[in-house]
């Protein structure tokens, strides 16, 4: 029996107010990922922000998938989320220096998350099949814990070196549907009970948050700096580039997601593939946020290698996760998003000896066309004729 929290198998459920309450930490999340990377462009720091943006993404949804199987409404579940903000607030405010004098507190913040997660999706699922799959999550997130302290004791460099096998841990763990020796899966996630609006939702709403945290850092950047119409300039590049990336998510790519989940057999299979291209993208629109942000703070500089990887690749990336999405749930590729790839890339030379305004220009250009490209392919579609 379970404790009479799970949702109803079968039913459908919306976003809870206290799911939008919790997913607001993670807006000060991504804007700590954002000024850590801004610190310092460089590979070292762009290894550290990569580890600490996958393991804040792999705590994020965890959290939600297993949210997707409770029922908001009961006092359990209310102070069980409660609980996880509290411990994601604590794992968020020590990204700055996570890998300097707040190691403890990241890694005590992020086990408190995963390991109070798990444990309480088992006593709360008891009598479903899911239970017995957080089971064996709970052993995956308690292998890769090991990892995180032996981090945490370490010096940086080996800090570093453990985190990133932490990370590969947690993520192996879910493509493997945390698959464990003499316990196999024990429930097969892409067919098992999903709400899919729910789970649609919550991605759509945390893309959102991180795209609103690519318009807090532009904002940011150019109020504290003098003002300079060239700054001015960068701002409203930047901003237009924020507007193509909402746009090619949501006048092609969410509207498919939508459509598959309500067209599946099971919503488990796209629900998956929605979760690896989310990955990306929270990836891409860090690094694009950090290149806005340079331009608008140091317009008239010349680029460098870290810019124009961060300009160029976020871009890239963004398309790229679109891409594999359209390739897994529609079975084929969108002339688009490859056009739009192989333009960033030859961009990325042209521009590399100019400015860095340039470089943001250059690069928010080609997220426009994609952008008309989708409207263009909307209206033809409307009409009756091929895309």
């Amino acid at each position: 029996m379970t404790i009479g929290v799970s949702r109803t198998p079968g039913a459908e459920r919306e976003v809870a107010p206290l799911e939008l309450f919790f997913d607001l930490v993670y807006v000060f999340a991504i804007g700590q990922l954002s000024h850590h990377l801004f610190e310092h462009v460089d590979l070292r720091t762009g290894a550290e922000t990569l580890i600490l943006a996958l393991a804040v993404f792999y705590a994020w949804y965890m959290v939600a998938w297993g949210a997707n199987w409770l029922d908001p409404d009961p006092l359990p579940v209310r102070a069980a989320l409660v609980g996880l903000m509290f411990a994601s607030l604590l794992m968020s405010v020590a990204i700055g220096d996570a890998f300097d004098g707040r190691a403890w507190l990241f890694v005590t913040g992020y086990l408190l998350l995963q390991v109070g997660r798990a444990a309480f999706l088992i006593v709360a699922l008891r009598g479903r099949p899911q239970s017995e799959h957080f089971v064996n999550d709970l052993v995956w997130e308690l292998l890769s814990g090991v990892l995180w302290v032996a981090g945490a004791i370490a010096d940086t460099d080996a800090r570093l070196a453990l985190w990133g096998l932490a990370v590969a841990c947690a993520y192996g763990g879910a493509w493997t549907q945390h698959w464990l020796p003499g316990r196999g899966r024990r429930v097969d996630v892409e067919h098992t009970e999903i709400a899919g609006g729910h789970l649609v939702e919550r991605f759509r709403l945390f893309f959102i948050i991180v795209l609103g945290e690519t318009v807090l850092t532009m904002g940011n950047a150019f109020a504290g700096a003098p003002f300079e119409l060239e700054r001015l300039l960068a701002l409203a590049i930047g901003f237009t580039g924020t507007v193509a990336l909402w746009w090619c998510y949501f006048q092609r790519v969410e509207g498919l997601g939508v459509e598959q989940v309500e067209t599946a057999d099971d919503a488990g299979a796209v629900g998956l593939w929605a979760t690896w291209t989310l990955t990306l993208i929270v990836l891409a629109l860090i690094g694009i946020a950090v290149a806005d942000e340079l331009a608008i703070a140091h317009p008239g500089d010349d680029a460098t290698l870290g810019f124009t990887v961060l300009a160029f690749g976020g871009p890239a990336l963004f398309l790229l996760a679109q891409l594999l999405f359209h390739r897994a749930a529609l079975g084929y590729i969108p002339r688009s998003r490859g056009l739009g790839a192989a333009a960033l890339a030859i961009l990325a030379v042209v521009t590399a000896p100019l400015t860095l305004i340039v470089g943001i220009a250059a690069s928010t250009a080609v997220l426009v066309a994609v952008a008309l490209a989708d409207t263009v392919a909307a209206g033809r579609r409307a009409q009756g004729l091929p895309a």
